[in-house]
């Protein structure tokens, strides 16, 4: 079984745990000139607040939010520590993105079962780092994936049997697949092929035509063959591309 870890509005919620003051408050973490929403809380984000929304037009719908300069630093901090709290727990751990992880799951002691494991990690991250997170662990990453989605914020779901995928892929539209955008979603709908159950459920040659290598190795992970494993190896950062990574100011041409 693989599981899914996904912060709650990570940034926002990085920034309430060294402001605590904010819990609660609609707020919004600004890029790095200040001039746009990057991330936003669920208060804000029911304001209308979206990512990319100017400062201006965010205070405008929302006059009483809190902006906040981001710090990716401090982001960088609170990821490595919800880091080394799952690698505790799981044999296998794939730092997916600063703020989720893939892991392999299974019982936390021989008689607990995974639904209860889930819970006890996603528990023992807020307390240790402060963070909510919410967890989902299916057959495959890409059903991980999908049902942490469900499940935010701050949820924990197992599911283990197929009838229990398809009850829950049936409510999925396919755009919420990650890699199928509206382009590939309008490739499909001719096809009628509109859900996730109606891709899991559509013949794969089809699926191979329409989409590529990379769309059928999809609909195999959704009718539960698992394609891509766990990586433990971290990628490095192509920090050129992410300036808010660098760790601080540089002197040394040769460090930098």
């Amino acid at each position: 079984m693989v599981g899914h870890l996904d912060a709650d509005c990570f940034y926002v919620s990085a920034e309430r745990v060294r402001h605590p003051d904010l819990a609660g408050k609609p707020v919004g973490v600004l890029g790095n000139n200040g001039a746009c929403v990057i991330a936003k809380s669920y208060e804000l984000k029911a304001h209308g607040v979206k990512t990319g929304t100017p400062v201006w037009d965010a205070k405008a719908l929302c006059p009483e939010g809190v902006c906040v300069k981001r710090d990716f630093r401090w982001y960088e901090v609170l990821s490595r520590k919800m880091l080394g709290i799952v690698s505790t727990f799981s044999r296998s751990l794939e730092y997916y993105s600063i703020d989720e992880f893939f892991f392999e799951a299974a019982p936390l002691h021989h008689r607990t079962d995974l639904a209860r494991s889930a819970v006890s990690i996603r528990d023992l991250v807020r307390e240790a780092a402060g963070l909510p997170i919410t967890i989902g662990v299916a057959r495959t990453r890409t059903l991980a994936k999908l049902f942490s989605d469900t499940a935010k914020p701050f949820g924990a779901v197992v599911v283990l049997d197929r009838d229990h995928e398809r009850e829950k892929l049936a409510k999925l539209p396919v755009t919420e697949i990650s890699g199928i955008g509206n382009r590939r979603a309008a490739r499909l709908a001719p096809h009628g092929i509109f859900t996730c159950l109606d891709l899991a459920d559509a013949d794969g040659r089809l699926v191979n035509r329409l989409l590529t290598k990379t769309g059928y190795e999809i609909w195999l992970e959704l009718n539960g063959t698992p394609v891509t494993p766990i990586r433990p190896q971290r990628p490095p950062h192509k920090v050129l591309a992410r300036g808010g990574s660098l760790m601080g100011d540089v002197t040394d041409p040769r460090v930098l």
